[in-house]
Parts: C-alpha cells; sequence; structure tokens
C-alpha cells in the first residue's frame, strides 16, 4: 500500500468518518508501540499470555502487537482518491531502487540490533531450549558504529522514497517520521537506565540520527598501536582484519612481479608488520631485511620465520630513520605505510638514500578523495569492521600526482601507478584483493632511483631491476 502512496487499500468509509477512521490508524501505532515499551507496558505484556509462559513470550508478544498493528494501518487505511505525482520514465527507476535500498537498510539495522529480538523470536527460542530469556547486548556494530537509530532513520526513509505521493502518503510520512525522531529518546532513556555510564559514553561517541563526524583525538586516528595489539595472533587466522591484510599480499604480488626479479634481490619490506609480505617475498628468492617500530608485531614476524625456515632478517625502528647504509637494497617494498608516516617527504627520502643506483621501490597507498574517505573509513571501519575503528587519518591520505611530485623531489622517478580492490570471497567469507581499473581509492605504484642513462617511463618492466 505504502509503494502506491496509499493510494490502494480496503478502507470504505465515507467522509469525515474517513478522515477520523485514519487519524486513528495512525495514532494507535506510535501510542501503543510506545506505551508497552514502558515499565506498565512490560508488565501488561508479560501477563497477556496464560501460564508462567506469559513473561518468557513478552517479546513476542510485542512483535506480534506492533506487525498486527502495521497490518491494520495498511490494509483498513480509506484512500482520498487524491494522487498528487506519480513518477514515470528513470525518476521512477530511480525511486524503486532507493525504496528498495531503504527496506535492505532496515533489514540490516534489524541484523545488526538482534533479529531474534526484534522480530519476536527471542522468547521461542528461550522457551524451547528451557533457558531464561537473554537479551543482547545493546548493539553497537555494524550501521550501530554510524548512527545510534539506524532502525528508525531507515524506516522513515522507506516513507519518503515511494514513487506515488497522495496526501495520504504525505501525512503518514510527516507524522511516522516526527515518531521516529522523538520515541528513539524514550528508548534511550531506558538504555541509560539499563547500561549507565557505558550508554553515556556511546551516546557521546556516535551521533544520533545524522552520521557526520564527530571530533575525535588525534589518538584515536591513525592507531598504530593496533599491531603490536594482535602481534601474538598475526598468523593465527584468529582476527579477521588481519586475515583481511594478508589476503591482499597475492594481489600486490602479482602486480610487482611484473618489475621485478626477485631471485637474490636484496629487498627492504618497510612497514614489514608480522611479515605477510617478508615471507611472500622470501619465498620467491629475495633476501629480505623486514623493519617496522611496532616491535611486538617484529617479534612474531621473526618466531614465524624461523619456525617456517626461511633467513629474514628483522629490525624495529621507523621509516624516518633507516639503520642501513647507502645503496644497500636493490629494492624496497613499502605497502600499507605511507598513509601512516609523520613525515613523508623523510621517508621517501630515506628510501631513496639505501637504495642502490636504479633500485626499485614498489608501493601502496590511498588517494585521498571523499570516495577513498567513504569506503576505507566509514565503510571499512565504521560499518563492515574490515580494519579496527581509527586505524586512518583521511587527513593523511595522498593523492597520485602528489606521490609522483613528492617522489621527484627525493630522486626517485615515478612509473606505473594502478587500482587494487576487492574482487571476491574467500571460504571464510573475508574479501580477497585484485587489480581495479583506475586509482581512486587504493593504488599500487612503482618509482625508480634516478640515474642518468635510465628512465623508468622508458624501461620494460622486467629491465627495471634486471641489472
Amino acid at each position: 500500500a505504502m509503494f502506491f502512496g496509499l493510494s490502494r487499500s480496503f478502507g470504505t468509509l465515507d467522509w469525515p468518518w474517513s478522515l477520523v477512521a485514519n487519524a486513528c490508524l495512525i495514532l494507535q501505532f506510535p501510542l501503543l508501540h510506545s506505551l508497552l515499551l514502558g515499565r506498565a507496558g512490560r508488565r501488561v505484556l508479560g501477563g497477556m499470555l496464560p501460564g508462567p509462559h506469559g513473561r518468557v513470550l513478552a517479546t513476542t508478544t510485542y512483535a506480534l502487537i506492533a506487525s498486527m498493528q502495521l497490518l491494520a494501518l495498511f490494509t483498513l487505511w480509506t484512500p482520498s482518491g487524491v494522487i498528487w505525482w506519480q513518477a514515470q520514465g528513470a525518476v521512477f527507476v530511480m525511486l524503486c531502487l532507493a525504496y528498495t535500498a531503504a527496506w535492505l537498510l532496515l533489514l540490516k539495522a534489524i541484523l545488526d540490533a538482534g533479529i531474534e529480538l526484534q522480530v519476536g523470536a527471542l522468547g521461542w527460542m528461550s522457551l524451547l531450549q528451557n533457558i531464561p530469556v537473554r537479551f543482547p547486548d545493546m548493539p553497537i556494530g555494524g550501521l550501530f558504529r554510524l548512527i545510534r537509530q539506524p532502525i528508525y532513520v531507515a524506516f522513515a526513509a522507506t516513507l519518503w522514497t515511494v514513487p506515488v505521493w497522495t496526501p495520504d502518503q504525505f501525512v503518514l510520512a510527516i507524522s511516522f517520521t516526527a515518531y521516529c525522531v522523538i520515541a528513539p529518546r524514550l528508548k534511550e532513556a531506558r538504555f541509560i537506565a539499563i547500561h549507565g555510564d557505558r550508554f553515556r559514553a556511546y551516546q557521546a561517541r556516535v551521533p544520533y540520527m545524522v552520521p557526520y563526524p564527530r571530533p575525535q583525538d588525534d589518538k584515536t586516528r591513525n592507531d598504530l598501536t593496533i599491531y603490536n595489539t594482535v602481534a601474538d595472533r598475526w598468523w593465527s587466522d584468529e582476527v579477521r582484519w588481519v586475515r583481511t591484510l594478508r589476503n591482499m599480499v597475492p594481489a600486490r604480488l602479482r602486480y610487482f612481479d611484473g618489475f621485478i626479479d626477485w631471485q637474490g634481490a636484496r629487498v627492504l619490506d618497510l612497514g614489514c608488520a608480522g611479515g605477510f609480505m617478508a615471507e611472500a617475498m622470501a619465498l620467491r628468492g629475495a633476501q629480505v631485511t623486514g623493519i617496522d617500530p611496532a616491535a611486538d608485531a617484529v617479534d612474531s614476524a621473526a618466531a614465524h620465520a624461523k619456525c617456517a625456515g626461511l633467513n629474514i632478517a628483522y629490525d624495529v625502528g621507523s621509516g624516518e630513520a633507516l639503520p642501513y647504509g647507502d645503496g644497500s637494497f636493490d629494492a624496497v617494498v613499502c605497502v600499507d605505510v605511507l598513509e601512516h608516516v609523520a613525515d613523508l617527504r623523510r621517508v621517501l627520502t630515506e628510501v631513496s638514500r639505501v637504495l642502490r643506483p636504479d633500485g626499485l621501490f614498489l608501493f601502496d597507498t590511498i588517494n585521498s578523495n571523499l570516495l577513498a574517505r567513504l569506503v576505507t573509513v566509514s565503510l571499512a571501519e565504521n560499518v563492515l569492521g574490515l580494519l579496527p575503528r581509527g586505524t586512518h587519518d583521511p587527513g593523511m591520505f595522498i593523492t597520485p600526482s602528489s606521490v609522483r611530485m613528492k617522489l621527484a623531489e627525493v630522486g626517485l622517478v615515478a612509473g606505473q601507478f594502478t587500482g587494487i580492490g576487492p574482487r571476491g570471497l574467500d571460504r571464510r567469507g573475508d574479501l580477497t584483493f585484485g587489480r581495479w581499473p583506475g586509482t581512486a581509492v587504493i593504488y599500487l605504484g612503482t618509482a625508480r632511483k634516478a640515474a642518468s642513462d635510465v628512465s623508468v617511463a622508458n624501461a620494460s618492466p622486467k629491465e627495471q631491476i634486471s641489472t
């Protein structure tokens, strides 16, 4: 009914009784819905079923009543018969897509909040298992990372994306949107009573309904402590975001393989963390040295390499002050690093210094634009949890043109850049990665230490490291 702007329903009352009945249908849902969530309402719900199971099935009763209320609203509504506007052509398609997206967003929010509770199955599940009702913890993951009330926001979105507009739909949209804005305040008061300071901290950190970025301390962005935090589990496959980093290695190597013969090459893995790239390069025959400021992660990398029988030298240090002599390496590999360093120019200067003449710099980093911020921070960190929240500071992202300029300033001639991004899922449901057209989000790049008779632009990939 709502898809057609409430222009189609089964109500047949004449004016003015249709107006009275429609008003009652609109009011009955928010009023009863809110009253039943109160203390007295919960007592009523617990007593609606006979015997000892009334309280256990209270959530089921509540969900059943809410469903019947909405069913009554949409089936008993008496249409006004007036259609203000009906979308056509491309606009109709766009609104249909938006309407579908709003319902999918609502489903996602319900899943994030705990679908057993939201659909009323929690009581039956507890009864069948003969256990007390165990309510899920307050939701803070998924869409609840972005805003505190995603269910209400998504429901309101379904009201405003219909392709048919009538006076009926307008009144419904205004009334229920007002309810969606006001009612959660009562819900949050109940959450404060239950969760106390924990929910107050969540309120201070996450906006109510509009996902605008709130001011954060510097400590919460570009958080490099995460590498030491999971160092003892780096190779265990227990941590999802670490598995994501590991899944990026094959795509990176497939690209870098086209520019270097790893066999016997002296390679520095700058920002090696727990050693995923270092071991992959060592298995290709490279003489690898890894360095990272995260001491615990470096210890984990060294221990795993020893168990694997790989001869990899590991050091603790930063890219701003590399403890190696001039021209020590044939190549420097630097992935998931440049967008984190405090002094990019200093790091690139050090890279150039430790490279031999005609040595190769292989890297990746994140572009600086709205799309990159949306994908890597808002989506990957805040919604999907692919990375810990606060991993990146978007202010440190770097455009390809800026990278080329900074490389040139330190005597490195930029070569080819290409995009990298998700291409599928593995058996565990983790993202797998591959080449992407364009460099709008994450991009791989090559550069070469300048020499008087060599130009990256004119050399074939394999020739760049064959000397």
